[in-house]
């Protein structure tokens, strides 16, 4: 397992909790507003540094509290590790990775690679690119090492250009030169993310299908088509080719194309299937794409991986909901799971007898015995 123990301090409305996580599945239930959700988002900012609900990160602390801590133990390639986080009233943020400081969040966000499952996941498909990007880069940061380093590159060179174009009156020359280095750049993530969706994702999608072809509930992943859509620098480069193109940039104060306006398309029979999805169906559609993150990321790094779902959905028919949970245990990852009733862990114990299960009430979580609801 990933986690064994976490521990919580001040965080929304959790005054503190410390929790034996050492199952394959945690369950925690309660009623809206008791603080289930807190749990996975004080992981969520253990992992990433950032919350899933807001970006104002003083609301992460409770209420009359000027501090907060979360902190696990870890295991990853057979070590042991304590990774903490702790926010202070004024905003600073600590990251500490087995007692020491850490100073860059990739250092820790590496051992700790955490994938996300809200009611509002399931808008990737019609919400803007930007999601669809973070969805795929999020495996390219753990599968490619020089991924992030080169979208620091990008980024930084991005970021003096687009400022260089908002101070007009700039000398061409000197766009030029960035120009050159922002196209190099912006090619080699793009060539990244291609290479991502041919050897891995479209792979790990077509190996899905086969596995679960018994269940009529996976048909959406039969014929679809995955296609990364540039916004590129696409003529020849040279200088001429780059001074028209920073004439165009000038007008509008900002770069004009670039792996940060890519987008991704999923396919089906050669059209967009976004606009065909029911909301159940991009339910279920978006499930299987997590579970081929996850094992992408399992069988290429050997990492054991973390999977957050929030308000597993019980509006669905049994046979979706029963998919939907078989889906989450083929993931190869440790589960921590919310939702309203306690039926959520004798379901998974239809599965798995490696489940934990917890009651959260006005913040308080109490671990409840498996023997007792699964006599």
């Amino acid at each position: 397992m990933l986690i064994s123990q976490l521990k919580i301090f001040g965080f929304r409305n959790i005054e503190t909790a410390s929790l034996n996580t050492n199952k394959r599945v945690n369950v925690f239930y309660g009623k809206n507003g008791s603080g289930k959700t807190s749990i996975l988002e004080a992981l969520f900012f253990l992992s990433r540094a950032k919350s899933f609900r807001t970006s104002k990160k003083g609301e992460l602390l409770r209420d009359g509290s000027s501090l907060l801590a979360v902190s696990a133990d870890l295991q990853q390639h057979l070590e042991t590790h304590k990774l903490g986080i702790g926010l202070e009233g004024k905003g600073t943020t600590k990251l500490k990775l087995d007692g020491e400081v850490v100073t860059k969040l990739s250092q820790a966000s590496i051992l700790f690679p955490t994938q996300l499952i809200t009611p509002e996941s399931f808008d990737i498909f019609w919400s803007s690119p930007k999601a669809r990007r973070s969805f795929f880069d999020f495996g390219l940061f753990h599968v490619e090492h020089e991924f992030q380093n080169e979208w620091n590159v990008y980024s930084k060179i991005l970021k003096q250009t687009n400022a260089l174009l908002r101070r007009g009156g700039v000398n061409q020359k000197e766009l030029l030169y960035w120009y050159r280095g922002l196209v190099e750049s912006a090619n080699k993530i793009d060539h990244f993310r291609e290479l991502f969706l041919e050897e891995h994702f479209s792979k790990a999608i077509k190996e899905l299908a086969l596995e679960l072809e018994h269940n009529e509930k996976t048909d959406l992943l039969k014929n679809l088509l995955m296609r990364y859509k540039k916004k590129a620098f696409e003529q020849e480069i040279s200088d001429d080719s780059l001074l028209k193109q920073i004439e165009k940039d000038i007008k509008y104060k900002q770069v004009g194309f670039g792996p940060n306006r890519a987008d991704y398309l999923f396919l089906r029979d050669g059209e967009d299937m976004s606009s065909r999805l029911s909301r159940g169906q991009a339910k279920m559609l978006f499930y299987l794409l997590v579970v081929a993150m996850v094992n992408i990321i399992k069988q290429t790094t050997k990492k054991n991986i973390l999977l957050l779902v929030d308000d597993l959905p019980s509006e669905v028919d049994q046979q979706t909901r029963q998919t939907m949970l078989e889906m989450l245990l083929h993931s190869q990852a440790q589960i921590f799971v919310t939702g309203i009733e306690n039926n959520i862990a004798m379901e998974f114990m239809n599965y798995t007898d490696s489940v934990n299960v917890f009651h959260v009430e006005h913040g308080t979580v109490r671990q409840e015995s498996m023997e007792q609801l699964c006599p």
